[in-house]
């Protein structure tokens, strides 16, 4: 509401001049601030003057003082970095909440964050209040004092790309409004994907938590076509083509938070599917310990990749958490001594220290090129996204045969069968044998929720005593009986599950014979290496997930 009733009520109202409106929005366009911001960057209004002009729009109650004020319990159910970011404070007042706000353009996002977080259904009233005035009330609230530190310093600034869009403010367009909402929903929830797809008389839209599709909204299908347009005009793709498969990105900005989204469309018999992939560079934490080893496997992994040269492979399908075991393993390696290069096709999570290359085909900028150009920068480290093809598998394994550690992906459902993937490719079994150091075949489960996770006995007729040759003996099992931290599933968050082969000679003499899948797979065995299956039995019985959720992960064909 403000961004276009801002400049023109400041006008209108003699608080700048066409000189400085022309001023102002020139600044605005080159930086892409806020109006508000842009008036008080170029200081023509203060603070004071700002919070006269809101007065003007709005109509709300200024406080000029707040030598007497004080929050109460109201604000401390509320996030610190959350009332900055919206620019307000409720506090209790004549048995409602009054938001004092430095921003009313936002009232109904703090409207909205007060119901969810708190369960109030009254009225609001409000007052306004300048930002430094109001960041005091709320650090005083908080036991942070601004004057001893400087809250802005913890806000980075960064390069804005043209393509970025604020979700966090209301439009005048009800689709800008429709796609906003459900954007800033899936980034409040930590949804991964949100899923547009065209039904024969709706527009279905899925978000995907914790690995699951859940369905959010059922949508008019003559609306669908401008939704998704208005997602295509946002990641910068073809708004007048509709046949073909498109790809784009865009950079969004909520209360001052920075998210990447990846935008994929295709067309469908009912029109186009596009899917959201979002890409939360601040809840990430790239650490070792986040993947679920067992301490054992957890030694192993540490001490391979402190290899000058090798290669080892993370395999299993999309989604199962391969990009982030690699991030981990190049966060403990990024250090000022070594040259680390990634090759991705795309680039989604961003990594101080390394060079990072995003791969694009249609520029001629392929894996094997990419690759091939980035051994000669004196690297030491290199991430490849994929081996997809013969090409790709030959360089790579070329750079970790002479002293280079080698980081990368396949598509396959084993970890032995990965071995015999390489050869197939076209990959000399020697080669494999002597380069490839591990192969770690994963995937995701979802884990129980802390807060309601319950002890149970397993049941005497359970087709999970067989699986667990248990027999008659009691076992005890945890589940979550759901609740409102995790939406009544019982499950939150995720947790790792893997089998890891380390490359030994046993099975480099196995490569040499010609040797199967089953026999690769028993000599790990032999050497250590759990099944899959049974790491997600063992962290069922420790308590992490549960045996139906491996199940549906991994399926127990003994079952």
């Amino acid at each position: 509401m403000a961004k276009r009733i801002l400049f023109q009520t400041a006008l209108d109202k003699g608080y700048i001049s066409k000189e400085q409106l022309q001023q102002v929005e020139e600044y605005r366009a080159e930086t892409n601030v806020s109006d508000e911001r842009a008036l008080l960057d170029l200081k023509i209004l203060t603070e004071e003057n700002l919070m006269k002009l809101y007065h003007d729009i709005y109509g709300y109650d200024m406080i000029s003082s707040i030598k007497n004020m004080e929050a109460d319990a109201f604000t401390l159910k509320c996030r610190y970095k959350t009332l900055l970011d919206i620019g307000f404070m409720p506090v209790t007042k004549d048995n409602k909440v009054h938001i004092i706000t430095a921003k009313p353009q936002n009232s109904l996002f703090a409207e909205d964050y007060i119901r969810e977080t708190t369960s109030y259904k009254g009225g609001f009233t409000y007052s306004l209040i300048t930002e430094t005035n109001l960041k005091k009330l709320i650090s005083k609230a908080f036991n942070i004092e601004s004057e001893d530190v400087d809250i802005e310093s913890f806000e980075l600034s960064a390069d804005t790309p043209s393509n970025v869009y604020d979700v966090s403010e209301n439009d005048s367009s009800a689709i800008v409004n429709l796609v906003n909402r459900i954007l800033r929903e899936a980034i409040e929830n930590k949804i991964s994907d949100i899923h547009f797809e065209p039904q024969a008389d709706h527009l279905r839209v899925r978000y995907r938590d914790d690995g699951l599709l859940k369905p959010m909204f059922k949508l008019p299908k003559n609306i669908a076509r401008q939704l998704v347009n208005r997602i295509k005009t946002m990641s910068n793709l073809d708004v007048n083509n509709s046949k073909i498969i498109q790809d784009g990105n865009a950079r969004l900005d909520i209360f001052g938070k920075t998210i990447d989204i990846r935008v994929s469309v295709i067309p469908s018999t009912n029109g186009e599917n596009a899917v959201i992939r979002i890409l939360d560079q601040s809840k990430l934490k790239f650490d070792i310990s986040m993947l679920g080893f067992s301490k054992e496997n957890e030694e192993k992994f540490c001490k391979l990749i402190q290899k000058p040269q090798g290669m080892i492979l993370l395999t299993g399908p999309t989604g199962s958490g391969k990009s982030t075991s690699l991030y981990a393993a190049l966060s403990v390696l990024n250090t000022i001594e070594r040259c680390i290069i990634t090759f991705e096709e795309p680039v989604e999570y961003h990594m101080d220290g390394i060079v990072q290359v995003q791969v694009n085909p249609a520029m001629g900028v392929t894996f094997p090129k990419a690759l091939n150009s980035g051994l000669r920068q004196d690297i030491e480290v290199a991430l490849v996204g994929e081996i997809r093809d013969r090409e790709t598998a030959e360089i790579a394994f070329d750079a970790a045969n002479t002293g280079h550690m080698v980081f990368s992906t396949l598509h396959t459902n084993s970890a032995a069968s990965s071995i015999l993937r390489l050869v197939k490719m076209g990959i000399e079994p020697y080669m494999v044998s002597r380069v490839l150091s591990a192969v770690i075949n994963q995937r995701l489960a979802r884990r129980i929720c802390q807060n309601c996770m319950e002890e149970y006995k397993l049941e005497s007729n359970s087709p999970y005593r067989n699986l667990l040759g248990c027999g008659d003996k009691e076992i005890v099992l945890h589940r979550g009986r759901g609740c409102d931290e995790c939406a009544g599933t019982g499950y939150k968050g995720r947790i790792a599950i893997q089998e890891f082969l380390i490359v030994n000679d046993e099975i480099g003499e196995l490569l040499d014979s010609n040797a199967t899948t089953h026999e690769i797979e028993q000599a790990a065995i032999r050497n250590g290496m759990k099944k899959i299956q049974q790491d997600g039995i063992d962290k069922s019985l420790s308590g992490l997930t549960t045996l139906d959720e491996i199940h549906r992960v991994v399926y127990f064909d003994n079952l």
